[in-house]
């Protein structure tokens, strides 16, 4: 029973942190542009497989690789608030059908340059081996992961908290007529927003890659993961977030290692989100306000 409760407690702990970093830029869009960002997913893949690109396709070293891959996710994310979000913030369907397609064609065309069969595989290792804690056997790089997820969890949350720019981003989340009459820059806020809302993603991705499985189609199934922690924590809510990815963490901890049926993880958080939502529909806390 205690060694039970061990596994459930680090491994939950662990995916919780890591869940940090793949839900929080969902979660920061939704309350900031007021979006359900359904083309989500493509940032997954275009991080590992736009790194793989340019290494393979340009011969560049992994760090020049990672910066290469860094300046096209912000490219893509550019022309997507431009030619997509902006223009049709006033048809909400076309926006999020457009976003989706986005979304696919990026995952079809890793798929069809680098199919899953031609392993493709980021050596961004920062810490090889493991830790042994009990019977919980813990791979240090995960490890890692999840200590990096809380660092810049923490530092979001400060910006958010503690600068005028974050401020005024939270100002403009509640009302974006009066921020807009107040002089807000409101395009440039947006802007920003898309911008940073890539950073947890990536990082994420880099950390993980070299331990979880990665293949052209896996962004849907950690947008599956994001979107859970963001309705359950409220809709653009970081504090809710935080709180809702260690319950997903530890409901994902107790189907894999203690129900031996890692199959059912999603479908186990879908009925924890359900469950709650049928309580707080709002879900755990406001999703009128970012902090």
């Amino acid at each position: 029973m205690l060694e039970d409760l061990l596994m459930i407690v680090i491994f939950g702990f662990i995916m919780g942190a890591i869940y940090l970093l793949i839900a929080l830029g969902f979660s920061l869009i939704c309350g900031v542009l007021r979006i359900f960002h359904m083309g989500y997913a493509y940032l997954f893949p275009l991080t590992v497989y736009g790194t793989w690109l340019f290494m393979r396709e340009f011969g560049l070293g992994l760090v020049p690789a990672i910066i290469g891959m860094v300046l096209l996710q912000f490219a893509v994310a550019l022309l997507i608030y431009k030619i997509m979000i902006k223009t049709t913030l006033d048809d909400e369907m076309t926006m999020l059908g457009g976003l989706l397609l986005v979304a696919l064609i990026v995952s079809e065309l890793a798929s069809w340059r680098y199919p899953i069969q031609e392993a493709v595989y980021l050596d961004t290792t920062i810490m090889e081996g493991v830790w042994s804690i009990g019977i919980a056997v813990i791979p240090k790089q995960l490890v890692i992961a999840a200590f990096v997820g809380l660092v810049m969890t923490g530092l979001f949350a400060l910006f958010f908290v503690k600068t005028r720019t974050g401020l005024a981003i939270r100002a403009l989340s509640q009302d974006i007529l009066s921020s807009q009459v107040v002089g807000l820059n409101v395009e440039r806020l947006y802007t920003f927003v898309m911008l940073i809302v890539l950073l947890p993603v990536i990082v994420a991705m880099l950390l993980v890659a070299p331990v979880w499985t990665v293949d052209p189609q896996c962004g849907w199934q950690y947008m599956t993961t994001a979107i859970l922690i963001a309705v359950l924590g409220g809709l653009g809510n970081i504090r809710g977030t935080i709180i809702a990815s260690f319950i997903i963490g530890v409901t994902h901890a107790i189907m894999c290692f203690i129900l031996g049926e890692p199959r059912f993880m999603n479908v186990s958080a879908m009925i924890v989100v359900m469950a709650v939502l049928i309580v707080r529909p709002q879900g755990i806390m406001r999703s009128e306000s970012i902090w």
